[in-house]
């Protein structure tokens, strides 16, 4: 084992320090040793709680280093950025939100994780469980809003869902403003159960239409707190704040690579995509059916997706690396819904997945990559998605595409990039960056 050598504003550098000399002594090195005077201070509770957190950083930067998914340039680049992305999270939700004085943390292009669909618009609050909060905002160009809670994190196994509200059953405004109560006891209106044992509040906006329109907007506040003076915290509150940041960090970037891992490359062969599931059976939301797998791809090769139209309110694909990110979906076309896609004359959607443009309208951009998953969403399934609906795919070549779709439309190169242009001006205005 190597000596890991941290810089530390702490007396918890000595026990570091410590730590490696055992490490070194067990394989029959030397070493010096700190005082045992300085051995003996106690440290103090911020001092402890980065300590904790540093050790963290290390124990999972040698995890993603193990993982499957860590085995060529492009995937190790993936894997250092899925970390960092879930380190910046983790201190964002967990050191930065506060429960009482909620503000949405905003996940998008710029943290990406977890098979986020490009289609939407993520906000995530802390809250308290059986407390009385208002959710306000506008729809904008939207096609979509919808309410969820969690108990714990469900997406790492420990938790539940705990609440749903669909679109279905918000009131809107004539103007697109909505305002719904999250709460134990019920309210008139818009309202969303807030369980007791509730530690998270997301929306999703869902975008069909990449447009230049107004993209709608959300806000939280906890009811009773608009205008009253926070209290600042003790040392004792900041370090539970960072172990709690350094648990979820943990969970997060190593629970997506083991999903992934077991969901899709042990589940199937490569370029072939699953049965779709009822989410809802799931513990997701009502209404939601998902399918896919993952691809491989040798030089000159493709996946062809065959996806038939169905009665779903919104229906859509995308790509992610290995790590569970969506790819690039602004200057990249990773990601298309049935709005945006070509509909061929036998009533199916297809999908070519290369690295290489294979001039057909319904390309989905791999980059670099030559492993990754897709995803296929049905969002406002009424009953169950049937199995002439279901999808299909196969490995093909390149110069095998025009011939195997029905109704091939070329698309040069000009179209592309304005098609890219306007993908990136949409995820500019809907994050406001």
């Amino acid at each position: 084992m190597g000596l890991r050598i941290r810089i530390m504003k702490s007396n918890w550098r000595n026990y570091l320090i410590l730590s490696g000399c055992i490490s070194l002594l067990s394989n029959g090195l030397g070493c010096a040793h700190p005082s045992s005077q300085a051995l003996a201070e106690e440290p103090d509770a911020l001092g402890s709680a980065f300590a904790e957190f540093s050790a963290t950083l290390a124990s999972v930067e040698d995890s993603i280093r193990a993982s499957a998914s860590f085995r060529d340039s492009q995937e190790e680049v993936g894997g250092y950025r899925h970390m960092l992305r879930s380190m910046a999270k983790s201190l964002e939700a967990e050191v930065i939100q506060d429960s009482d004085y909620p503000y949405f943390r905003i996940l998008d292009f710029w943290l990406r994780e977890g098979g986020d669909n490009p289609d939407q618009r993520y906000a995530f609050s802390p809250i308290r469980g059986g407390v009385a909060y208002r959710v306000w905002g506008k729809i904008g160009s939207a096609a979509r809003v919808e309410l969820q809670i969690y108990s714990g994190r469900p997406w790492a196994g420990d938790g539940r869902s705990a609440g749903y509200l669909r679109f279905e059953d918000i009131a809107i405004d004539d103007d697109g403003a909505f305002e719904i109560i999250v709460s134990a006891e019920k309210s008139p209106g818009n309202w969303l159960k807030n369980p007791d044992d509730s530690t998270t509040l997301f929306a999703r906006h869902i975008y069909d239409d990449w447009s230049d329109a107004d993209t709608g907007e959300i806000h939280i506040d906890r009811v009773g707190y608009e205008g009253s003076r926070r209290i600042g915290e003790t040392p004792e509150e900041l370090a539970q704040r960072i172990r709690d940041a350094a648990a979820m960090f943990k969970a997060t970037a190593e629970s997506w690579p083991a999903f992934v891992a077991r969901r899709y490359v042990a589940a199937a062969e490569p370029n072939s995509v699953t049965v779709p599931r009822d989410t809802y059976a799931l513990g997701g939301v009502r209404g939601r059916w998902m399918s896919g797998g993952y691809f491989s791809l040798e030089h000159g090769e493709a996946v062809l997706l065959r996806m038939p139209a169905s009665e779903a309110k919104y229906q859509g694909i995308q790509l992610t690396d290995m790590w569970f990110a969506s790819l690039e979906h602004g200057n990249q076309v990773s990601s298309l819904n049935t709005r945006q896609s070509l509909l061929s004359p036998d009533g199916a959607y297809y999908y070519v997945i290369s690295q290489e443009d294979p001039g057909f309208a319904n390309w989905l951009d791999a980059g670099a990559l030559v492993r990754g998953t897709f995803l296929l969403r049905w969002d406002g399934v009424d009953g169950a998605l049937a199995p002439e609906q279901f999808p299909s795919a196969e490995t093909i070549f390149l110069e095998q595409v025009e011939e195997k779709i029905p109704g091939f439309v070329q698309v040069g190169e000009g179209e592309r990039e304005s098609i890219r242009s306007q993908r990136r001006r949409h995820l500019q205005r809907r994050s406001h960056r």
